[in-house]
């Protein structure tokens, strides 16, 4: 069996495991002459980062903020990639993480997705799962998934 990758879609959340993550599918990519696909999701409702995550009440001021900033940030990774020869493409999203991720993977026909996956456990993580195994069971992309403190692995939909 022959798989090549050509499209590898990177959701980034901007905690400090999306920058392993970029770094990691990098490599990936320039082994094997692969676009990478940056894309942030905004999801909403709104919750601030951090330990307490409250909810804000969105506005269209807040959410065209929000995008601004997370294009930027963006823009800034896939300039560095550039600097190495690395193609590479921004978006950002709106909505719920895994359905935004899995539909970014169908347009962007993205042969792998390099996940992270912070540990979650608690009433949360039981009741919907993480964004990662949200997207594992959607489609048919093989998922590499590095965990925030270090360890891999792959899934695919079973």
């Amino acid at each position: 069996m022959n798989i090549a990758v050509r499209h590898i879609l990177v959701p980034v959340d901007f905690t400090p495991l999306s920058d392993r993550l970029v770094d990691f599918a990098r490599t990936l990519a320039a082994g094997v002459q692969a676009k990478l696909h940056l894309v942030h999701v905004l999801e909403e409702p709104f919750t601030t980062a951090g330990p307490y995550e409250l909810r804000l009440p969105d506005t269209p001021a807040r959410r065209e903020q929000r995008y601004t900033q997370a294009r930027e940030r963006l823009a800034r990774m896939a300039d560095e990639l550039r600097v190495k020869d690395i193609n590479a493409s921004i978006e950002v999203r709106s909505g719920a993480a895994a359905e935004e991720i899995a539909k970014a993977a169908t347009d962007y026909g993205a042969d792998l997705i390099v996940m992270g996956t912070h540990g979650r456990r608690g009433l949360q993580h039981l009741l919907n799962g993480s964004a990662t195994d949200q997207v594992i069971r959607r489609g048919h992309w093989p998922v590499l998934t590095i965990g925030e403190h270090g360890g891999a692995r792959a899934a695919t939909a079973a």
